[in-house]
C-alpha cells in the first residue's frame, strides 16, 4: 500500500523499543471518508500526534508516541470526539517492524474507559 507523507505538528518519528508498550504505534481507521479532514485538522492543531493516509484513501493511521494503555486511550477518545465510529484496531510500530500481524488493542478494549470520561 502506498502512503501520503506523515503529517505532524511535532516532527513525529516512529520509536521501535524493546517492548510493544514502549514503542510508538497507531490506530488504524478504515475508510475515514469525510472525517479525514477532521482528523487532519486535529493533527495540524496538535490534538493528534501524527497521521498518515493511504493514497487510495482506504485507511488512515493515527499515531501515538507510546503504546501504553493511557496514551492509546487518550488518542482513541480524541478520535471518538471527532466522530470516528466503529471498531478500530491498534498496532505497535514494533509489531509492524517485525512484520507481525498482531494487534495490541481493539477499540472495544476501551469502551468502559471512554464512557467514564467526565462531561
Amino acid at each position: 500500500m502506498r502512503w501520503f507523507p506523515t503529517m505532524s505538528a511535532t516532527g513525529f518519528a516512529s520509536i521501535i523499543s524493546d517492548s510493544d508498550d514502549a514503542s510508538s504505534g497507531k490506530w488504524i481507521v478504515p475508510q475515514p471518508g469525510p472525517l479525514w479532514e477532521e482528523i487532519e485538522d486535529a493533527a495540524v492543531e496538535g490534538r493528534l500526534l501524527a497521521i498518515k493516509k493511504a493514497r487510495d484513501h482506504s485507511v488512515a493511521l493515527v499515531y501515538c508516541r507510546s503504546s501504553d494503555e493511557e496514551t492509546v486511550a487518550k488518542t482513541l477518545t480524541i478520535l471518538r470526539e471527532i466522530g470516528v465510529e466503529g471498531e478500530l484496531r491498534y498496532k505497535s510500530d514494533r509489531a509492524t517492524d517485525q512484520r507481525r500481524d498482531e494487534y495490541l488493542y481493539d477499540s472495544d478494549d476501551f469502551g468502559q474507559v471512554l464512557t467514564l470520561k467526565p462531561l
